[in-house]
């Protein structure tokens, strides 16, 4: 009997350090991608014309990059996008439409569903909106061109 104990403790024992270890391993991940997100941020704060940082993150489309709304010394409020530690577009948010206006637009196109999510991204040199719309089992996704608000590309995922 005290050989069945000192076997159930050693598998008990098991089970926690792989889970603690698989716990520190997800902290540790999230940790760096926080880091990531804060070298930019504290980046982009010490540019003589960025007042403060309101927003940044990671986008992931065709191309990785980071989208950051700042706002300025002449207290316009712009969007960067940035791509290998340089500011590779940049454009004040007042010229381009609102994540909701760009949720709106695609849902007037299907007709009904659920906005699941939307990205400011950049698609051939534009500011764009990814923006995939739920119909239950089938999904749309669309890219709407951010400044005129025309629709770029439909495709129809099922």
């Amino acid at each position: 009997m005290n050989k069945k104990n000192k076997w159930l403790k050693r598998s008990v024992l098991l089970i926690i350090v792989i889970l603690c270890s698989g716990l520190i391993l997800l902290a540790s991940y999230v940790l760096q991608y926080n880091k990531t997100l804060m070298t930019y941020q504290k980046s982009l704060a010490n540019l003589p014309e960025v007042s403060e940082v309101l927003e940044i993150a990671e986008y992931s489309g065709q191309e990785q990059y980071y989208v950051a709304k700042v706002l300025l010394t002449s207290n316009k409020e712009y969007y960067y996008f940035i791509k290998d530690n340089t500011v590779d577009f940049s454009y004040p948010v007042e010229k381009l439409m609102t994540p909701e206006q760009a949720a709106q637009k695609a849902l007037s196109l299907i007709g009904q569903g659920i906005v699941k999510h939307y990205y400011l991204g950049i698609y051939d040199e534009k500011p764009v909106y990814e923006v995939l719309v739920s119909l239950g089992d089938e999904e749309h996704y669309i890219i709407i061109d951010a400044k005129t608000g025309d629709v770029l590309l439909q495709f129809d995922i099922k």
